[in-house]
């Protein structure tokens, strides 16, 4: 374990990921302004769908 100027813990090899400022606000990572794809939207309605059906087996379990 060594220590820096400051006195803080120093980890040799790794680099910290701002360097203790601020981040601008740009979109980083996925999505960057794409559409949605097909699958994506055939996901979402699929979740959707199980959503519903899992709410009403919880609500009227007779049914089911």
């Amino acid at each position: 374990m060594t220590f820096d100027k400051e006195g803080d813990y120093e980890r040799r090899g790794v680099r910290s990921a701002d360097r203790g400022r601020v981040r601008s606000a740009r979109a980083r990572g996925e999505g960057r302004g794409e559409a949605v794809t097909a699958e994506n939207a055939v996901g979402l309605v699929l979740a959707a769908i199980l959503t519903i059906f899992l709410i009403a087996a919880l609500l009227y379990p007779e049914r089911f």
